[in-house]
């Protein structure tokens, strides 16, 4: 079996030297512009000598328009592709995916005033936050397909080794999948290789856009964790599909803004009825790697300890274990857990329920800022005091910037159809 130190080949030929992954967060550390600057490249220099395997950027927006936080990345024409490779050149020695996204219905009210979805329907039911969506039209589908290969292009251009397309934790490609959200009757709804229409083209437009060797990442969520949503039945079928759209990597996560699995609520009696206790997704990644045999698998979630992570490993459903906020506590555990160091295993941050997930989410995001400015973390702050920041931060950014990305949208074109006063 394979050990945590031993490196991996994907089916494109990147070799990774390990098999921890830093997985995706969400950095809002971009400029008023929406581009690159040197807090990411000094974060992504941090974690690059924290010896993780593989690192997988943030949400990088393939549309100004929707953003899923304000200070996102936006691959879109406007990107400044020198910026992104010096950030790319700051994680030197270590595989870099960039993760491209649309937020579809899952943007707040103060970066959209008016959020897409793939059939109208209400919003995202978490603290008023979110405004009422739009179905998008089919022509308007075609244009998010089209820009999820542009974006990818542009990635490539600035020496990135592949990029994940994010289909899970409720963002567009996941409201396609989700028979909850998506009610369509044209052919981006339907049946499930109808509601996996979108994920699919978005493949095959990353593939049409980038050369040979490129590396093409999936992140699928094993369910919504709702009655009506995405089941781990359709999540079989979808990775079954993405097999034969030949990706490289297919990475296990879970839930959405409104039934947040990833954060570990309302996942325990799954994760306990696994030899696995600590990882909420272990029984999805069994099913995905029959599914899948010759893709490696990644599943992120819930592991905190050394032992976990070999176990997954040793199991054979598992070829990587993602790790997300614990890099942002500690973004030098990855050499540490590959040491051996019997220190390095950290406890899950359990935040006062007040904060909810937004707080929660701000809290590690506040330690990501930090590191960015060259500071050290500070496990110490308030929960409060995070979800206060994201509410005051978030209206401030975005009711200040979106004229100027409306203004940009216009000039470049809305890559997502529509009018650029859809904004």
């Amino acid at each position: 079996m394979p050990d945590l130190a031993d490196p991996l080949v994907l089916p494109s030929g990147l070799r990774l030297p390990n098999r921890l992954v830093k997985a995706a967060m969400t950095e809002n550390l971009a400029d008023a512009r929406n581009q690159p600057t040197t807090a990411h490249e000094r974060l992504y220099r941090r974690w690059a000598a924290g010896g993780s395997g593989l690192l997988v950027t943030g949400n990088l927006m393939v549309d100004r328009r929707f953003l899923e936080r304000s200070r996102n990345i936006v691959a879109d024409a406007h990107l400044d592709v020198a910026r992104l490779a010096a950030v790319r050149r700051a994680a030197t020695g270590v595989p870099v995916l960039a993760q491209l996204s649309h937020p579809g219905r899952q943007t707040n009210r103060f970066v959209s005033r008016e959020p897409v979805a793939p059939s109208d329907g209400g919003a995202v039911a978490m603290m008023g936050l979110f405004r009422r969506p739009r179905a998008l039209s089919a022509a308007e589908v075609d244009d998010v397909v089209r820009g999820f290969g542009a974006a990818a292009a542009r990635c490539e251009e600035a020496g990135l080794d592949g990029v994940q397309v994010h289909a899970a934790h409720g963002y567009l490609l996941a409201q396609f999948l989700s028979p909850h959200v998506n009610r369509r009757t044209d052919r981006w709804g339907g049946d499930v290789a109808g509601r996996a229409a979108a994920l699919l083209g978005a493949v095959r437009a990353v593939r049409e856009r980038t050369g040979a060797g490129f590396t093409v990442a999936v992140k699928l969520n094993s369910s919504d964790f709702r009655h009506g949503g995405f089941t781990e039945d359709d999540a079989e079928q979808v990775v079954r599909l993405l097999v034969q759209e030949g990706v490289d990597l297919v990475e296990v996560s879970g839930g959405t803004y409104e039934n947040p699995a990833l954060f570990g609520v309302g996942v325990e009696a799954a994760a306990a009825a696994t030899t696995v206790k600590e990882a909420y997704f272990a029984a999805f990644a069994a099913r995905a790697r029959a599914a899948a045999p010759g893709v490696p698998i990644m599943l992120t979630g819930g592991i905190r300890t050394r032992a976990a992570m070999q176990a997954l490993l040793d199991s054979g459903a598992v070829d990587l274990v993602g790790l997300g906020r614990p890099l942002a506590i500690d973004p030098e555990l990855p050499g540490k857990l590959l040491a051996g160091d019997p220190g390095a295993e950290l406890p899950a941050y359990r935040l006062p329920t007040v904060a909810g997930v937004a707080g929660e989410s701000e809290w590690y995001e506040t330690q990501l800022r930090r590191i960015g400015a060259g500071r050290d973390v500070h496990p110490g702050l308030s929960a409060v005091r995070a979800a206060s920041g994201f509410v005051t931060g978030e209206a401030v950014r975005g009711l200040r910037e979106r004229r100027r990305r409306l203004a940009l949208a216009a000039t470049a074109g809305p890559p997502a159809g529509g009018a650029a006063s859809d904004l």
